[in-house]
């Protein structure tokens, strides 16, 4: 079995991180895959060393295609015997995308989670149910193990519990929840602080922490608590690029994640805060759903809320994310509540239990799943 992988996976982005590790998922259970990387800034970041030897191989004899690419950038083909396009869809009302007629290109689709497979066969995408299946997103199991990657350094919250949150700055992450919560829930007695890891594409990392301070700013001041900012719980803001071993720490050193974002195909942060022990607080809607078990607290909170018009004044493309589709807004009371329960509740949480979970999204297991559909 060989398989042309086509994947921006050279971007840096958490697109290019899905691309990437499906790849070396397949590659984990023995299948013949030959990347390809389709560019869209010009701009070419650091992949695995395996990456680059994979792309060595002649795409000659291929016979199943994946395009793990941005809707506009599929192409339909009959040179396969399947073309299977990947999609990381974080709405409803998918067909309202112009997108949409672009993934009708494709033999089979394939979504990292059961909240898309069901919009995309409820709303007839390709016009048949077995043409859409679920193929979670792989994660290298190894790396949530041994010592600590020690490139964090904060004395002056060592001593607290910490939230904290990872990802971009834009509206559908919803950092601005984060903030509210955090500073309406705990006050000044309680022992705790508020990690912000965050970047904007295209913004330097210092425009990036005084857009965040501004952020911050104006929530204190519509929250209206103390007269004095200095009065309110710290937080601390990283907009530096890091290293794996950076994001790493990161997650080695808080307590708590927090990503309560309006949609998500899958949330690589916060799935990598469930294997790490830390329990992160998400939205009830999207890949969260997924892997998160809602019947235990020590892999994460799922939130409630509801759906509502999508509301994005900086989506990254100008044709999704309209006021024709819809996303989630989680509730702010029960992010508040998870926040304070998983605070309250530190000493008493199984920090074993989210990687038996994240066992389940191995390269091995997802790599078979993959194999086991371009076979069917």
């Amino acid at each position: 079995m060989r398989v042309l992988y086509l994947g921006h996976y050279k971007e840096g982005t958490g697109w290019a991180h899905a691309s990437i590790d499906a790849i070396l998922a397949m590659d984990s259970v023995g299948i013949d895959v030959v990347p390809r990387h389709i560019s869209l800034t010009g701009v070419e970041h650091d992949v695995p060393k395996r990456i680059l030897e994979l792309e060595k191989k002649s795409v000659k004899g291929c016979e199943y295609c994946i395009q793990h690419l941005l809707p506009h950038h599929v192409v339909g083909t009959d040179s396969f015997k399947k073309n299977v396009v990947r999609f990381e869809g974080e709405t409803l009302n998918i067909k309202m995308q112009p997108w949409a007629v672009h993934l009708k290109q494709a033999d089979e689709i394939w979504v990292p989670n059961t909240s898309s497979w069901s919009t995309l066969v409820d709303e007839g995408i390709l016009g048949r149910k077995n043409g859409v299946k679920v193929v979670p997103h792989p994660s290298q199991m190894s790396k949530f193990f041994g010592e600590s990657a020690g490139m964090i350094d904060m004395p002056s919250i060592d001593n607290t519990f910490k939230f904290y949150y990872i990802g971009d700055l834009n509206e559908r992450k919803n950092l601005t929840s984060v903030i509210k919560c955090f500073h309406s829930e705990f006050h000044r007695s309680d022992n705790v602080s508020l990690i912000i890891k965050v970047k904007k594409f295209g913004q330097s990392p210092s425009d990036t922490v005084q857009h965040v301070k501004s952020i911050t700013s104006a929530v204190k001041s519509r929250l209206r608590i103390y007269r004095k900012e200095e009065y309110y719980k710290p937080e601390l803001i990283i907009a530096d690029d890091l290293p794996e071993d950076g994001i790493k720490s990161i997650h080695q050193y808080g307590d708590c994640f927090v990503c309560p974002s309006h949609g998500e195909a899958w949330s690589i942060p916060s799935f990598e805060a469930m294997a790490y022990g830390k329990t992160p607080i998400c939205s009830n809607f999207g890949g969260p759903v997924d892997f998160i078990d809602p019947d235990n607290k020590s892999t994460g909170t799922l939130v409630g809320g509801q759906l509502a018009i999508c509301d994005c004044p900086d989506a990254a493309f100008p044709e999704i994310l309209t006021g024709r589709e819809l996303w989630f807004n989680p509730s702010e009371v029960e992010i508040k509540k998870a926040m304070r329960y998983y605070y309250e509740n530190r000493y008493k949480i199984d920090r074993q239990a989210g990687i038996k979970r994240a066992k389940q999204f191995s390269y091995e297991s997802v790599g078979k799943k993959i194999e086991e559909f371009l076979n069917a």
